[in-house]
């Protein structure tokens, strides 16, 4: 369900604590946006697609947004805990982002299926699989930075649908839910960051 844009102001931010492979830009940038998203999503598969290639051209590469993933599992997505883990897995040998553009990419193939781990066998070496694959049978801490992002999605940001961009400026949090669009979040950022 594509959501209308609306903006929510959360006072007093709590300082993102993410692991890094998860965030993309300076880390002293003046604004963070965090993304939160569901791999088997197909409105954040479009956000990705769409939003986030202009998105990091314009502000993440040139130091004025600091970009944070943020895991927010829906329950009607059946793969969506698989694919989590596999992103989250490969962030641990430094193939995150590799990893979630193949799993949003391909979307529509292991979202019907459930080969998760195919998907990403296109994009890792056979040893980097191996890794990968082993991480996603037995860490169970994988599954740790999701559980914290999904309870700071429900108990912060109010979040019920992906995807979710979440404002970071001036130690306040603004909410904008929903399929927004990139000249939208342009002309959103550029205003806060003229403020």
């Amino acid at each position: 369900m594509l959501l209308v844009p609306a903006v929510l102001l959360v006072a007093n931010a709590r300082a993102a604590d993410t692991k890094s492979f998860k965030e993309s830009g300076s880390a002293t940038a003046p604004l963070t946006l965090e993304v939160y998203t569901d791999f088997q999503c197909p409105h954040c598969r479009e956000f990705y697609m769409a939003v986030l290639p202009s998105l990091t051209t314009e502000f993440i590469n040139t130091g004025k947004v600091r970009l944070i993933h943020r895991d927010f599992r829906l329950p009607q997505f059946q793969y969506s805990k698989t694919a989590a883990r596999y992103a989250n897995a490969s962030g641990e040998i430094g193939k995150y982002d590799v990893v979630a553009n193949q799993l949003f990419l391909t979307q529509p193939d292991w979202a019907q299926n459930g080969n998760v781990e195919g998907a990403v066998a296109k994009v890792l070496t056979p040893a980097e699989l191996e890794k990968v694959r082993a991480m996603v049978k037995d860490d169970a801490h994988l599954d740790d930075a999701t559980v914290k992002d999904e309870a700071m999605a429900m108990n912060v940001d109010h979040i019920q649908a992906t995807p979710t961009v979440v404002i970071v400026y001036k130690g306040k949090r603004e909410t904008v839910s929903g399929g927004v669009s990139f000249p939208l979040l342009k002309s959103y950022i550029n205003g806060k960051l003229a403020e």
